[in-house]
């Protein structure tokens, strides 16, 4: 029965990215006499829950057959004017839905970019994220910045507190996980995705709303990213003009080795939480063990490299098999 299972689990895409970070937890665990210390831990729940949350919306679009490299700018972007909002007295949940519905709207951007007008992905995400990316540092960098305070106290309280050792933010990632894992594999619009990224000429011929789709998926990813921001400058108790810097690399790196595919068709929410937790256990080991943060890229890089070789592998004896190479 336990063999059965281990077949039916290493079948599916997520099974490399739970390979590498139950591989990465037992180093830890076994080698570094901080890990499961508290403060440790809490660190890592405020590591892990925004990336994941991200991730989910970054899956989305990795289904498809398509990226979002700018959710690490919608990321800070959003964090940023939820912070203003706040020190200029906006009560808290005006402002949190205010900063999420700006994620929304550059995700709807980016969708309609990409599935209207027929821009490819990479150039329309890297040039939001160029754009989102110099408002944060125009903002912090004028006497805007110095109004950045001042949060009100039950806006830091939900980020501190703890329910059963948890913090807020990975309770709302949990559910995220959840409820996209269940529209993903129960409803005819999570099925799609996958058809669509997987022959999305087919697609288009079948009747699917394939452009609807795209914009949804972008859409989400914005949202997500947005939110993540939210909780961020919740945990953190401030806005930083380095928010989400850098991080849209790390997330898509986490979907991919997660069981995404740059190809499309292939990908689940249980792959964006073991993919980012890889992640995050890489850079908390590089802490951990006092190793230059440098080489976090190298590892993560190279892991990433091998996974790509390995999926192309994959699909190139598909492919062979049904005899269309």
């Amino acid at each position: 029965m336990l063999k059965r299972a281990y077949q039916s689990f290493k079948k599916q895409d997520s099974f490399f990215g739970a390979l590498a970070s139950a591989a990465f937890f037992l180093v830890l665990a076994l080698f570094s006499p901080y890990f499961f210390q508290t403060n440790n831990l809490l660190s890592m729940q405020a590591l892990i829950a925004p990336r994941a949350i991200m991730a989910i919306g970054m899956m989305l679009v990795v289904i498809i057959g398509m990226f979002d490299l700018s959710v690490g700018s919608v990321m800070g972007l959003a964090g940023i004017l939820c912070g203003f909002l706040l020190s200029q007295g906006v009560a808290v949940p005006l402002a949190i839905l205010l900063s999420v519905g700006l994620g929304a709207l550059i995700g709807l951007l980016n969708g309609v970019l990409v599935a209207v007008c027929n821009i490819i992905p990479l150039i329309v995400t890297i040039g939001t994220m160029y754009i989102f990316r110099g408002f944060c540092e125009m903002i912090m960098t004028s006497n805007l910045a110095m109004s950045l305070r001042g949060f009100p106290q039950s806006f830091l309280n939900f980020g501190s507190m703890t329910f059963l050792g948890v913090y807020p933010m990975l309770w709302i990632m949990i559910a995220l996980l959840v409820a996209t894992e269940f529209i993903l594999k129960r409803t005819y619009f999570g099925r799609q995705l996958y058809y669509i990224g997987g022959n999305p000429s087919s697609a288009r011929s079948l009747g699917f709303n394939v452009k609807g789709a795209i914009i949804v998926c972008f859409v989400i990813s914005g949202t997500l990213a947005a939110l993540a921001g939210v909780l961020s400058i919740a945990r953190f108790q401030s806005a930083s003009r380095y928010l989400g810097q850098g991080l849209q690399m790390d997330i898509l790196i986490a979907c991919i080795i997660g069981g995404g595919s740059l190809m499309g068709g292939k990908g689940d929410m249980k792959g964006a939480f073991f993919g980012t937790a890889f992640v995050a256990l890489l850079e908390n080991a590089f802490n951990l063990f006092e190793i230059n943060s440098l080489f976090k890229s190298v590892v993560v890089g190279a892991a990433l490299i091998l996974v790509v070789l390995f999926d192309g592998y994959v699909h190139l004896k598909k492919m062979r098999e049904l005899g269309k190479v």
